[in-house]
């Protein structure tokens, strides 16, 4: 699926049986928000080390190059590798670096979103960072290649689309990676091999929202973008949910990461994937606290059509999970949000302004 279009995966556009209910959200007050960096360049995924220091996937301008890895140290701000992949797509998105994920011992992996690898090869791959230098691990695009979407709903239908996005290190050997465009989960594990763990259905939306006459239903693809390592040892998938952009369609799915090529049914109430909670808009990242709470972000808090329909709608929100409840942290105070990302001392990081060219922030959050 062209995530730019329906998804904005790519411009926008990744205790727990007790948390897994749909209520009525509340308004919490009182904590602390600092800006930690600005200036950024499309900060999209962002990941804490045991350590503390915050590292940031910035996507770059769409200048070949400009997409970087950031580091927040304390109060320096440094590029921890640079010279990555950056393009302006054909519909004026940004595509570059989407994300990054930490294994215990700091080692740093970047995920670069999708773009043509005939231009730069390491668009849609994973990479192992070090300053001054990279190493190839897993070729998304090529994996995609082999493997097709047949769900895909793309016109024209396009189902070798591939947008590598969401990003979980498992161990010092195994990535996984959520294609949001393929509606995929995958495991990049040694010798560069990728494999699926797990494919998400497509489901029929209302329409209601859309302000021109449409059927009362559309098929959406799921557009899987974030995902985390839960307390549990599963894997935590949030979707955007694709075209028509349903407020209230986005799905977290609770996936076992030793799956292999498992096909998720979202009646399923056991086994290796079953939907962990539902009722969120357009998702766009997620993470655990060291308490086991659960954080999500919302790229659009009203849904993503009110931003890319022609609208001006750029408020996004962060929603914690914890005890059955479900609280909107810092309520209006996000603009365009793309991921989240908790220190173990409970402090929150929030990429912001996700989709500005030298706009982008991190946002810090102590409740």
């Amino acid at each position: 699926m062209h995530v730019a279009r329906r998804a904005l995966a790519t411009t926008l556009v990744t205790s727990l049986t007790t948390l897994a209910l749909v209520v009525s959200p509340a308004v919490a007050a009182g904590p602390s928000v600092w800006v930690a960096a600005s200036g950024l360049d499309n900060p999209r995924g962002i990941a804490v080390g045991a350590d503390g220091r915050v590292f940031v996937a910035e996507a770059g301008t769409g200048t070949p190059g400009s997409g970087r890895v950031t580091v927040i140290d304390g109060k320096a701000v440094r590029t921890f590798a640079g010279g990555l992949p950056s393009l302006v797509g054909p519909e004026g998105d940004v595509t570059g670096p989407t994300n990054v994920a930490l294994n215990a011992r700091g080692n740093v992996v970047a995920v670069i979103g999708g773009g043509p690898q005939q231009i730069d090869p390491r668009f849609d791959s994973v990479l192992r960072l070090r300053p001054g230098g990279s190493r190839y691990l897993g070729n998304i695009q090529a994996f995609v290649n082999a493997h097709p979407d047949p769900t895909d709903v793309d016109q024209p239908p396009n189902p070798t689309d591939s947008n590598a996005y969401g990003a979980a290190w498992i161990d010092s050997a195994e990535t996984l990676v959520a294609d949001a465009a393929n509606n995929t989960l995958l495991l990049v594990g040694p010798n560069h091999r990728v494999q699926m763990v797990a494919k998400f259905p497509n489901e029929l939306v209302s329409t209601s929202h859309l302000p021109f006459p449409a059927p009362p239903e559309l098929p959406a693809e799921a557009v899987p973008t974030s995902v985390a390592i839960g307390p549990d040892g599963f894997a935590y998938v949030g979707e955007l949910k694709g075209f028509p952009f349903t407020p209230g369609a986005s799905r977290i799915w609770r996936v076992d990461p030793y799956a292999r090529n498992v096909t998720c049914d979202p009646s399923a109430t056991s086994g290796p994937c079953t939907v962990f909670m539902d009722g969120f808009t357009s998702i766009t990242g997620l993470d655990f606290g060291p308490d086991g709470s659960l954080y999500v972000v919302s790229i659009v808090k009203n849904g993503v059509f009110g931003f890319i329909g022609g609208g001006v709608d750029t408020t996004g929100a962060l929603w914690k999970v914890s005890a059955g409840t479900t609280t909107e942290l810092v309520g209006g105070q996000l603009t365009l949000p793309g991921d989240v990302a908790v220190a173990r001392n409970g402090t929150i990081y929030v990429t912001n302004k996700s989709v500005f060219s030298g706009g982008g922030e991190v946002i810090a959050i102590r409740e």
